[in-house]
């Protein structure tokens, strides 16, 4: 029997803001998490035992990203959140990968929901932005291999299926 070696690098993990912009300064523990809004099933049992379900084609999620205090990333988050308070137009894309791994998630529409308090101690503190996603995909995969370019397209596009149902 063989044994599998999986392997995952925190530090090689890729957030991608609007397109352009690395984001760095992290915290250590859980730095990015991205929860689906709203299940796209929900069902209900009848007395004779029938079970039905509706199909609910939403595609936002909210990501947490928290970073320490010193992150540069704070201020590109700001300037993205003033943005859109002066213009409301501050939408941007989004991508969160998983180089050691086929962990992919990509939105064309992300905008900032919420910002972290401005906190001031006598130690490094966290900063958590609570970004909404509409219009995504999510691949969640493991860290057997690392994705290749192809496996990346492939994700993309058998996720995408629920979000074009409707085109068809």
């Amino acid at each position: 029997m063989s044994t599998k070696l999986f392997t995952y690098i925190p530090e090689s993990v890729v957030l991608l803001l609007a397109g352009i912009y690395p984001v760095r300064g992290f915290v250590d523990g859980t730095f990015i998490e991205v929860t689906k809004d709203v299940v796209p099933f929900t069902s209900r049992r009848t007395s004779d035992g029938t079970v039905s379900r509706l199909y609910n084609n939403d595609q936002t999620y909210t990501i947490d990203i928290t970073l320490h205090n010193g992150s540069e990333a704070n201020d590109f988050l700001t300037k993205l959140w003033q943005l859109d308070e002066l213009t409301q137009r501050g939408k941007f894309p989004v991508m969160i990968k998983d180089p050691s791994g086929s962990d992919l998630f990509f939105s064309t529409t992300t905008w900032i929901e919420g910002i972290p308090p401005l906190v001031k101690s006598s130690g490094i503190s966290e900063r958590t932005w609570t970004l909404r996603s509409s219009q995504a995909i999510i691949n969640i995969g493991s860290n057997q291999d690392p994705s290749s370019i192809v496996g990346d397209l492939i994700n993309i596009a058998t996720s995408a299926l629920p979000s074009i149902e409707g085109l068809i």
